[in-house]
């Protein structure tokens, strides 16, 4: 082997490590420096914050992955809330199951826009992130909808095994999941082969509007899961917070994890350690007394950094 074949493979290694190691430097500095991050109640507060946004960033890693994106995840995430808190007189499982299911009637319908109308994924969901999000509104009448203090909702708000809140170890359920839905079955293969080259998959026969309705039907069903994490945690149902620019976030961390915007590949893994990553850069700003814009501008560069390292690796 060359040296320069050895360099190569070397820089290779180091971009696909790279969330990692920024993950473990930044924490590595908030243990030394920061007071109170080795508080067991700080890591459960990360956790709950983390659990909505490693869904909704992993529904968003597969649309990127298709040389898509949804935008509507941050909508629709507040319009699953609304529909909770509208649906409570049916019980709070009925309620629960409804928002879920309005958060995959989101995705489906974007779906059907992108794969039969063809409209292209970025107006598509941009229109529905306003849709959602005014729809939302207009079910609560703009207000705040606080839950019932007891129940399922309640309880998965505040549930946790010692550290670890149970939302958190569902939102990692699901991962596990969804990498194996990714690696191991036809429609993941159908979704990555679609990124990578969408002509050749129309050419070898794959039904590509069906994996592109799928892709956004998942990426819809991990929203209204993620909405109602984020009721749970608020106790409220709240269509003018819940989910706002969440939609970025769960961009930045696909990005950062790994994902190009070129498509082709997913990481699961990446995608999870970028939440975790942008979770502990916005506590570690918080908790050293320093502006949120900071932070903004942070994950800023993390993004053109890892849209360089990618562009470098190609």
């Amino acid at each position: 082997m060359s040296v320069a074949t050895d360099l190569r493979l070397r820089a290779g290694s180091l971009r696909a490590l790279s969330v990692f190691i920024a993950f473990a430097a930044l924490v590595a500095f908030d243990i030394a420096v920061t007071p109170g991050f080795r508080n067991p109640a700080v890591i459960r507060s990360l956790l709950f914050e983390s659990a909505p946004v490693i869904l909704i960033g992993l529904g968003q890693s597969l649309a990127i992955g298709t040389r898509g994106i949804d935008l509507s995840v941050g909508s629709v995430m507040a319009l699953s809330s609304a529909v909770i808190g509208l649906s409570l007189g049916i019980g709070q499982g009925g309620a629960m199951c409804l928002g879920i299911g309005a958060g995959l009637a989101c995705g489906v319908l974007n779906g059907l826009l992108i794969a039969v109308l063809r409209i292209d994924p970025l107006i598509s969901s941009l229109s529905l992130l306003v849709a959602a999000r005014g729809l939302a509104q207009a079910l609560l009448g703009g207000a705040r909808l606080d839950m019932p203090f007891d129940g399922p909702i309640s309880w998965l708000g505040g549930a946790s095994l010692w550290v670890l809140p149970v939302t958190a170890l569902i939102a990692l359920a699901v991962a596990v999941a969804f990498a194996f839905i990714v690696r191991r079955t036809t429609l993941g293969h159908y979704a990555i082969f679609a990124g990578a080259s969408r002509t050749a998959a129309f050419l070898a026969g794959q039904p590509v509007r069906a994996t592109l309705v799928f892709v956004y039907a998942l990426s819809g069903l991990l929203a209204g899961i993620a909405g109602l994490f984020a009721t749970a945690r608020l106790g409220a149902a709240d269509p003018n917070y819940i989910g706002v620019q969440f939609e970025l976030d769960a961009i930045a961390a696909s990005v950062i994890g790994g994902t190009p915007l070129s498509g082709g590949r997913v990481s699961t893994i990446g995608t999870v350690f970028g939440v975790l990553l942008l979770e502990v850069l916005d506590a570690s700003f918080i908790m050293n007394n320093v502006s949120s814009t900071y932070a903004q501008m942070l994950k800023a560069a993390f993004i053109i950094a890892a849209l360089y390292l990618q562009r470098a690796g190609g």
